[in-house]
């Protein structure tokens, strides 16, 4: 068996290439966005969905279960414009998606 101390953080054992530093990038700024849009989101959704990416014109948010989807869903008119007026985000519409359990 291993021993605890020999793992490193993850980001230690990538490679140092552009590409990955605009990945981890690009991740940490929509971390950040998420963080804020939890503290503006309607209290009805609050901690169901999560913002998870920003793709062309639209805010890709994800959901725990269909439940929570469609929950979200009828407040999405209200995230989109948190996200435009709040933030600036230049989105148009907000895609609601269900986490795949399968892949954890």
């Amino acid at each position: 068996m291993r021993p605890v101390n020999d793992f490193k953080p993850l980001l230690d054992s990538l490679p140092e290439t552009a590409k990955m530093a605009q990945i981890i990038k690009r991740a940490e700024q929509l971390n950040r966005l998420n963080q804020l849009l939890q503290l503006q989101l309607p209290a009805p959704v609050k901690g169901m969905v999560t913002l998870a990416n920003l793709r062309g014109e639209s805010a890709i948010l994800l959901c725990k279960t269909q439940m929570e989807a469609s929950k979200v869903r009828m407040y999405s008119r209200s995230i989109l414009q948190i996200l435009q007026n709040e933030f600036k985000v230049s989105v148009k519409k907000v895609k609601v998606k269900v986490e795949n359990s399968s892949q954890k």
